[in-house]
This record gives structure tokens, sequence and C-alpha cells, in this order.
């Protein structure tokens, strides 16, 4: 498999990135800036071919059912670090208070060990479309993230699970989109909003609450609405994201994490919360 049956380049001529005689992969690069610029996000709808996404979710599927990947049912803090790192006093803070989630992790080392599943680090990861199409949105040169366990990853979430309010150990990351859940399960998030709360005495748990506390600040929660296939690219180190409890069927994505400096890999803290790695 290459990424042209992976990637839907018809509608996103990211591969015309040295050869753009029609004006389209610019006219595509500029559009996108300018989204990032606005929303603090970048979705590409479609951005993966149906057969792939098909494929794609059989396959982790498949593993799951296998008993591939662990399931991730441990507390955190926003941070995804040890509170000690933040000095902070207050018994309150948002290093300090702890958030459960929940949800199944095929991680990179299984996903490549699996004959069933394609080469992610060939098809996106070490892609030259596709490095050279997000360091050019984000306007910022960018790496994939080389940690063995979570350069990529497979996330699949039943009905009771979800992601508490976090902000990401990567600089950047990718969603893909393969099976959004029937009910539940949304993508909230607050761009640029990790320097108000790390400010924070007390971490605000109440979503409403949370919106009003950054509003001053000209910040507003987006809450993305996502498909099947769809692409979305943010800064999830810098921006505070959950996702909401599923509340019917399963919502299955993939992960893909870049940073801006190479040979980056995830903390310990991280590796054994989410991915099960003592």
């Amino acid at each position: 498999m290459t990424a042209d049956t992976y990637i839907n380049y018809s509608k996103y001529p990211i591969d015309q990135f040295d050869n753009d005689d029609d004006g389209r992969y610019n006219s595509l690069l500029q559009r996108s800036i300018k989204q990032m610029n606005r929303d603090g996000f970048l979705s590409l709808t479609s951005f993966l071919l149906p057969d792939a996404v098909n494929a794609l979710t059989s396959c982790i599927l498949k593993l799951e059912k296998d008993g591939v990947g662990f399931y991730s049912t441990d507390s955190h803090n926003v941070f995804l670090d040890t509170d000690e790192q933040s000095g902070a006093k207050s018994p309150l803070h948002p290093s300090r208070i702890q958030l459960k989630s929940s949800k199944h992790i095929i991680n990179a080392s299984d996903l490549l060990l699996a004959k069933e599943a394609p080469n992610l680090d060939e098809i996106f990861m070490t892609q030259r479309s596709v490095l050279n199409f997000i360091s050019s949105v984000m306007q910022t040169k960018l790496y994939p993230s080389t940690d063995p366990y979570g350069k990529f990853y497979a996330n699949i979430f039943r009905e009771g699970d979800g992601l508490n309010y976090h902000f990401d150990r990567s600089e950047y990351s990718i969603s893909l989109i393969l099976q959004p859940s029937e009910e539940g399960g949304e993508f909230q998030f607050f761009p640029n909003s990790r320097t108000i709360v790390e400010g924070w005495d007390d971490m605000i748990l109440d979503i409403d609450d949370i919106a009003d506390a950054v509003a001053p600040h000209s910040l507003e929660m987006k809450r993305p609405t996502l498909a099947a296939g769809d692409l979305y690219l943010f800064r999830g180190q810098n921006s505070l994201h959950r996702v909401s409890e599923i509340e019917k069927g399963k919502r299955i994505n993939i992960i893909l994490t870049f940073n801006t400096e190479p040979e980056v890999r995830l903390n310990q803290y991280t590796l054994q919360k989410f991915f099960g790695v003592m």
C-alpha cells in the first residue's frame, strides 16, 4: 500500500508541492493557513479515501478483537506530567487535580508488528507530501515523533469511555477520523489556552465555566464536526482539549504526532498512564 491509495490527492493535491503548475496546491495551502489562523485548527473533510477508511477500521477492530493493545483507565492531570514539575502551591491547581479518562490504545509498535496493518510510518509519518504540507500550514519545520509507542497510535472509545481535559505532550498532532460515535464523543478544545490554565489557582472542570474563564482572553471553545475520513490538525500541546463521553457506538481514530525538534519522545508519565509502558 502506498500513500496514493490512502490520501485523497484529487481533492487535496498536497503531493504537488514541488510541481504546482495549476496553482491548486498553493490555493489549498493558503486556505489552510487562513483556517488555522482563524480557528486554531485545520479540518480537511474526506482526506482519506473511502476504501482506506474501511481498511484501517477493519484492521483496528480485528486487532482489538485479538486482544492487541492496552485499555487505559488511569487518572491524570491536564499537563500529563507529575505535579512536582509545576511547583504549584494550591492543592486545587490544575497540575494536582486528577481527571479520569478511559480508552483502548493500539500503539505504534503493535501496529507495525501486525501483518494486517499498513505501514503508517511510510504512508503518513515520513511521507514528504504530508510533512511538507503540515510544516507549511504551521509555518515551521515539523519532524515526526520518534517515540516507539506514541509516534502514531489508534484510539478506540467504547460506550462510557472519554478522554478528559489535557494538553498533549507532542507539540502538534493529526487525527484521522475512522469512525465517529453515534452519540457523544465530541472533540472540544480551547486554542492557545495553556498559559491561561497554568495561571489558575483552582482547576475548572465544568465545560461552560471553562468557556467563561477564557472568554476575557478572546478565546472560545471549538467543537468541529468530524466524519469518517476527515483529518484535523492542531497544536495540542498548547490547547486544552477533550473527547466527551461516548454515549452510543464506538469512536475510532488514528493519531499522528509531530514536533519542532527531531528525536522527540513521550515522557514516562504519559507512557505509563496511556500506553501501559512501565
